[in-house]
């Protein structure tokens, strides 16, 4: 069975997506299959590992960017780093999720 995620309206699209330079997308890919061989290693099943890995990944997805851009703050403008900063705000809920996800696992194996 192959698991394809459902992603919800937070995950980046079109313009936002092309944005993203190959080798950070590759980065992140990198991280998100690592997160789930790292917790199908402690005990996760692959299903949920591979929910808060993307969760996770989505999370971080614009801070790189963000950072970058607060760094060179005078070649940017006010509103591409406020448009920027929303997106790191807007994504920051699937942190929350991938915490509930893990926060859900660890009680059901508690109890």
């Amino acid at each position: 069975m192959i698991f394809m995620p459902i992603v919800d309206s937070t995950f980046p699209r079109g313009e936002e997506m092309t944005d993203e330079n190959s080798s950070e997308f590759d980065m992140f890919e990198d991280v998100r299959r690592r997160l789930v061989e790292f917790l199908v290693t402690e005990g996760r099943e692959r299903l949920d590992a591979e929910k808060i890995a993307l969760y996770v990944v989505q999370g971080l997805r614009e801070m790189p960017r963000f950072v970058k851009m607060l760094a060179e703050s005078r070649s940017h403008t006010r509103a591409e780093i406020r448009s920027t900063l929303m997106l790191v705000l807007e994504n920051a809920s699937a942190l929350e999720k991938a915490r509930a996800i893990l926060l859900q696992l660890d009680e059901a194996n508690a109890g």
